[in-house]
């Protein structure tokens, strides 16, 4: 179904969306209730919308009207004798009343009513049509079908069907029954949104403000998936701030809500159907006011709860390895055309030399001056700022994780230099070996052309001649550029210096002190970005 958008900042022109499905998503005040009230004003006699403040709750009883009656007060929230007055101004007035955008929506129980009413007129049908001895097929019923969906979603739950009335029991126990009007929020919104869409008009526009409210997330995706299959006529249309819900609606078409200008003008991007990056990752980043920053590692990592701290001016988005980090960075800065945020990447030291450095640092990707993550936790200053919280002496304390770290990488130098010589091996043959053989002896013959070319022993002797330099200058973050080694706080010994239990709780301490943003953090966050390449 097309639907014609508003007005967008600089442009006259108009924006059509043909599609089944439409997700506007942006951030909290970004405009996207408003927008929404829009698109109903605009499309009067064929807008359903539910919006994100409404009562949820649930009558015990009702009673059935007429048929008339029931599906006016639910499509227009009241009754009127004038059709024509009513298809234009009845939404407005009675179930907005006058106040379209702000409206504590409240028809719960019209929605029952209804649903009872449907659920009466098809038992008197049934009942009339009936001979007996004739086979007549029973009557699916609104009420059926939100129970077979509902059921569906909530296996752990049954509905029961009475005289006005709708109870409720665990699957497991059929005589716990008690009435569904004490159904926890989730239950009873889940009821709510599959009755509201099954019971609007054919042919419906569907507008769902927030529609994952007060729903789990394992089964928000679900529930409008089948709701969707359920009113394959209509056509839906979502208003939320919530990636993972605006990601998991597939075959929809996009839309990026990042202001209301006033006037009935919004401030938006209709995002391109094939994203170059990830949906759920390209609508995270679309949601935000701030540079992205990819990062490696994963939300439960020490390399983000870090990085949260130190770049409290960029959205930190971990992506798992250094790779995603690169390509999404390219990606999203090669698709300015549809925003104007800037992103960067932040990947591990990883033993790269200084050339490949350079070339890491031209991709808007950043390195540390550390050999990995860990090892910032060991800069001078931020070990002086534990010390003195923790009331031992810093120079102390710091001078002797100085030598701890030293003699540590002292004793580890062959191994440390070995791995090293296999990272720098492993790059040679990924960027220089290139074998365009035909055939499987040629290749053999290529590939000990390449292996006696490389000089190993003479990279092997760099990595020794270097750390053996770094340990007579006693240059201890010369050291941490290079020390690649997990248990390296353990060996430093400053957990027992500073009287701290273990590695865990040092590094919450030390989080904990940039998250207070007071002067000590600063220190931290300060020593930390010196060691950061750009």
């Amino acid at each position: 179904m097309e639907i014609l958008l508003p007005n967008k900042k600089g442009s006259n022109d108009s924006f059509k969306v043909d599609s089944k499905s439409i997700v506007l998503v942006g951030a909290n005040g970004s405009g996207k209730s408003r927008l929404g009230t829009y698109l109903e004003m605009m499309n009067i006699k064929r807008v359903h919308r539910i919006a994100a403040q409404k009562s949820l709750s649930m009558p015990a009883y009702v009673s059935p009207k007429t048929m008339e009656v029931a599906e006016s007060e639910f499509i227009y929230g009241g009754y009127h004798q004038d059709t024509n007055w009513q298809e234009l101004h009845g939404k407005r007035v009675y179930r907005w009343g006058d106040k379209p955008n702000t409206f504590l929506l409240n028809d719960y129980e019209k929605l029952m009513v209804l649903l009872f009413t449907d659920e009466t007129d098809a038992s008197i049908k049934f009942k009339d049509a009936y001979n007996p001895g004739q086979d007549i097929p029973k009557p699916v019923t609104k009420l059926d079908r939100i129970k077979a969906i509902w059921e569906c979603l909530l296996p752990h739950r049954r509905l029961l069907k009475g005289s006005g009335k709708i109870d409720t029991f665990p699957t497991h126990d059929a005589t716990n029954i008690y009435n569904s009007s004490e159904m926890s929020d989730g239950e009873r919104v889940i009821f709510y949104l599959i009755g509201e869409a099954i019971c609007a008009k054919e042919n419906s526009i569907i507008i769902a403000d927030e529609p994952e409210m007060h729903i789990h997330k394992s089964i928000t995706k679900n529930l409008w998936d089948k709701i969707e299959q359920e009113r394959p006529d209509c056509t839906f249309v979502y208003l939320t701030h919530d990636i993972d819900f605006a990601s998991s609606r597939q075959n929809s078409q996009k839309i990026w809500i990042k202001s209301f200008e006033g006037n009935d003008v919004w401030d938006y991007e209709i995002l391109p159907n094939e994203a170059p990056l990830p949906e759920p990752l390209y609508l995270e980043i679309l949601g935000s006011r701030k540079p992205i920053l990819f990062i490696e590692g994963d939300d439960r990592s020490i390399d983000y709860q870090l990085y949260l701290q130190i770049f409290p001016e960029f959205t930190v988005k971990p992506l798992g390895n250094c790779q995603k980090v690169f390509d999404s960075t390219k990606a999203f800065n090669d698709n300015k055309a549809f925003h104007n945020l800037v992103a960067n990447g932040l990947i591990d030291r990883d033993r790269r030399d200084i050339a490949d450095i350079a070339k890491v640092v031209q991709s808007q990707v950043w390195v540390p001056k550390v050999a990995e993550v860990e090892n910032f936790f060991l800069l001078e200053e931020l070990i002086g700022v534990i010390a003195s919280l923790m009331k031992q002496n810093k120079d102390d304390v710091v001078a002797k994780v100085k030598t701890n770290v030293i003699n540590r990488f002292k004793d580890n130098m062959e191994s440390q230099a070995l791995e090293h010589t296999i990272f720098r091996v492993k790059r040679i043959f990924s960027k220089e070996l290139n074998p365009i053989s035909k055939t499987f002896s040629d290749l053999k013959s290529e590939l000990n052309n390449f292996w006696n070319q490389q000089d190993f022993d003479k990279i092997y002797d760099e990595y020794m001649t270097k750390f053996n330099e770094l340990i007579k200058q006693n240059d201890y973050k010369g050291i941490l550029e290079v020390f690649n080694h997990k248990g390296i706080l353990s060996l430093s010994n400053v957990l027992k210096l500073c009287c701290i239990a273990d590695k865990t709780a040092y590094r919450n301490l030390v989080i904990a002190i940039l998250k207070e943003n007071k002067s000590d953090g600063e220190i931290i966050k300060n020593a930390i970005l010196s060691m950061i390449e750009k």
